[in-house]
């Protein structure tokens, strides 16, 4: 038995975790809903490494955009740079839909209690996308990665700890920039025996390989 809330707000039931029980299986096996995704992030306060969730969702609308559940500023300025850097670069990437007829509510939340991180960019724009064109995203998946306003990727720092903290959660799938390939010779091999790795070389890429496999 799971115990539960009800967002007043949206509606949305949500699982109360136990902290004490760890991040086990925190992962669903199977597709998730359009614009919901698992990443993992380091807590600067604590630094550890924390499990989040993002969950998209667009709505015919103005172009309003909104950030709630977890949304201290790093947060909400990673979002707001993938959304910005969607919304720019739309038209390049093959989308047909007009961003400014939508308006968007992103709500980030963590399993294991984090607050704060900066490392949620490429997970922030895989989830608009993915809510934006109504697909869902493969479960038992987690993306890493930051991007910056122009869509520049930025090296995972800690690889190894991401990669176990993913795998105890029940991840199955991994994706991670290019940058870090030279980062596998000191990754455990428990690890890597355990979790199928994928790169992605932009943000674009990361989207399509989140998705397509559903």
């Amino acid at each position: 038995m799971n115990l539960s809330y009800l967002d007043k707000e949206s509606g949305d039931e949500f699982i109360a975790e136990c902290a004490e029980l760890g991040a086990t299986k925190l992962i669903p096996e199977g597709p998730l809903s359009p614009g919901d995704i698992f990443c993992i992030g380091l807590e600067p306060e604590t630094s550890r490494m924390v499990l989040y969730r993002v969950q998209a969702a667009a709505i015919p609308g103005s172009g309003k955009f909104q950030v709630v559940g977890i949304a201290s500023k790093s947060i909400r300025e990673s979002a707001k740079m993938a959304f910005d850097y969607l919304r720019t670069n739309s038209r390049r990437i093959g989308l047909d839909h007009d961003i400014g007829n939508y308006d968007f509510s992103i709500q980030v939340m963590s399993p294991m209690h984090g607050k704060d991180t900066e490392d949620l960019g490429v997970a922030l724009y895989v989830a608009i996308l993915s809510a934006l064109i109504n697909k869902s995203i493969a479960g038992g998946l987690v993306i890493l990665g930051q991007m910056s306003i122009h869509g520049v990727l930025s090296r995972v720092e800690q690889l190894g700890d991401r990669l176990r903290v993913a795998m105890d959660a029940g991840a199955r799938q991994i994706l991670i920039p290019t940058v870090n390939a030279a980062d596998f010779a000191a990754v455990p091999a428990e690890l890597l025996d355990k979790l199928r790795v994928d790169f992605y070389s932009d943000v674009a890429q990361a989207a399509f390989k989140a998705i397509a496999e559903v």
